[in-house]
């Protein structure tokens, strides 16, 4: 049986400052995979932060597409968690998959949350995973999911581009494993080995998430179980123990 690889919700974000480089490297010391949101400056550059404003994260204020690259790179992404992380920055996009490319071992390396598509950013993503080599080890989420447009608008910026699709119950997976442009299912629901064993057979890689799986690491260790592609948590210290406990 093939192995899931537990992805790191915005990195060990329940250790460290989330989505900064310190909370990936700990998720890729681990053996996790990582997810993680990016958005666009004023000026252009993808950098990797959740919130569309710096006011909670960092020691600055502002709406992250208003600001320029170099003005969040002035701010302090890592305070907020400890003092031991003070100086960690608000990585850029390119940073990031240098990183995983250089440290990351694992097949499904990175869940890419998108949740705003601002003009270029398509190209802009297609690109940089290209020049990493990076995009058999990505998977799309969040808008990408959610939106047979946005997958199609994808798979036009690269046929080699990642695209999931969301199953919110085992009862809609049969019409989510139909969607002509995605290459994985977004389970947002606890699957059974029979939900896993559908989805490769029709030739579709499985992240499990949502609520039922991503909150409640009982739940996210039942998942686990029936070994799905992957798994997204928001628990990865104490699920990465217990998987590794039972093994």
């Amino acid at each position: 049986m093939a192995e899931t690889v537990l992805i790191a919700h915005r990195g060990m974000d329940d250790t460290h400052p989330e989505n900064t480089i310190p909370a990936f490297e700990a998720a890729f010391n681990l053996g996790m995979g990582i997810e993680f949101d990016i958005a666009m400056t004023s000026d252009g550059e993808l950098v990797v932060i959740h919130d569309d404003t710096v006011d909670r994260t960092t020691d600055g204020t502002g709406r992250v597409a208003q600001m320029s690259f170099e003005e969040i790179r002035q701010l302090d992404a890592g305070s907020w968690k400890g003092s031991e992380f003070a100086g960690a920055v608000v990585p850029s996009f390119d940073e990031v998959l240098e990183l995983v490319s250089s440290t990351s071992k694992v097949d499904t390396a990175i869940a890419l949350d998108v949740k705003v598509l601002q003009p270029g950013i398509i190209n802009k993503i297609c690109d940089a995973l290209t020049q990493h080599n990076l995009m058999a080890r990505t998977v799309g989420i969040g808008v990408i999911a959610r939106s047979v447009d946005v997958r199609r608008r994808f798979y036009e910026g690269s046929a080699e581009f990642q695209r999931s699709a969301v199953a919110e119950s085992a009862e809609t997976l049969p019409l989510a494993l139909t969607d002509p442009y995605s290459n994985w299912i977004y389970a947002r629901f606890v699957p059974s080995e029979s939900d896993v064993e559908a989805t490769h057979a029709a030739g579709k890689k499985m992240l499990a998430s949502g609520d039922a799986v991503s909150s409640d690491v009982n739940e996210a260790q039942r998942a686990a179980s029936v070994a799905p592609d992957a798994l997204l948590t928001w628990h990865p210290t104490e699920l990465h123990r217990r998987v590794t406990d039972s093994d």
